[in-house]
């Protein structure tokens, strides 16, 4: 692990691939850290040599990067992750944002103009109470165990439309390395504080390529406001699974396909 120094935050992060490779940033969803997005997709690059250079941040207040409670806002945190991409980028870097990583990848995007974006489940506020969602998942397949069940935890069972044992593992192996009361208090404070400003998308000042991928079971973020962002936008794709709940890396079927295309296109590798 690195470490960057904003000047009012250090946020660790980790490197993969070439140096001189092509640049992308994969941004984590709320209470993770920078393991959920590295145990997802590095498994991508492995067979296609190495032609991009990867990295993986921690948001301030998430995994090992600082967590002072007074940068827990979101303009903080839209702040300190501009400062750690401006300086340790020449060009703006193609981005992959999860959730919370989606939505900061949509904010940063109304100032700088990146290669591509590759939003998984992104809210297009930041108060999930005025999200259109499903009032409540539909289980498409339940196959595991009650053994596997007791293992899996709450967040799991809510939000996850296709529980398998192939799907519980590789959600297991996507969770953060560990919490902390500090961590704990800045994301509550964080939360708080984002969900009372509610914090909009403004696509009018929008001009990266975007690709949208939500689940249609998906009660935590929905999927309709994305394709109603998506559709003002000039240069978007957007995909929707009917079968598929928050967690589209482990449950869609054509999640690795959709995310290879992304990357010959949007990244011209």
């Amino acid at each position: 692990m690195k470490s960057f120094n904003t000047g009012k935050v250090a946020i660790s992060y980790a490197a993969k691939g070439p140096a001189d490779g092509l640049p992308l940033v994969f941004l984590h969803g709320a209470t993770l850290d920078h393991v959920s997005m590295r145990n997802t997709f590095e498994p991508y690059f492995r067979a296609r040599g190495a032609r991009h250079r990867r990295i993986y941040p921690d948001f301030p207040g998430h995994g090992a990067s600082g967590r002072p409670l007074e940068r827990a806002t979101m303009a903080s945190l839209l702040e300190d992750t501009e400062a750690f991409l401006s300086g340790n980028f020449s060009e703006p870097p193609a981005l992959v944002g999860y959730s919370l990583g989606g939505f900061v990848a949509l904010k940063l995007a109304e100032k700088v103009r990146f290669p591509s974006l590759f939003l998984i489940a992104p809210p297009v506020c930041s108060d999930r109470n005025r999200l259109i969602r499903p009032e409540a998942v539909t289980v498409v397949s339940d196959e595991l165990t009650e053994a596997e069940k007791g293992t899996a935890d709450a967040r799991y069972l809510a939000l996850a439309a296709k529980r398998t044992t192939r799907t519980l593992k590789s959600y297991k192996a996507n969770l953060a390395a560990g919490f902390s009361p500090g961590r704990l208090a800045f994301q509550a404070r964080l939360f708080k504080g984002a969900a009372a400003e509610n914090i909009g998308i403004e696509p009018g000042l929008i001009g990266s390529r975007t690709v949208f991928l939500t689940g249609r079971q998906d009660t935590l973020t929905g999927y309709r406001p994305q394709f109603e962002l998506s559709s003002k936008l000039k240069n978007s794709e957007y995909h929707s699974f009917y079968d598929c709940g928050h967690f589209l890396p482990v449950e869609c079927e054509g999640f690795g396909p959709l995310f290879l295309e992304w990357l010959r296109l949007g990244t011209g590798k």
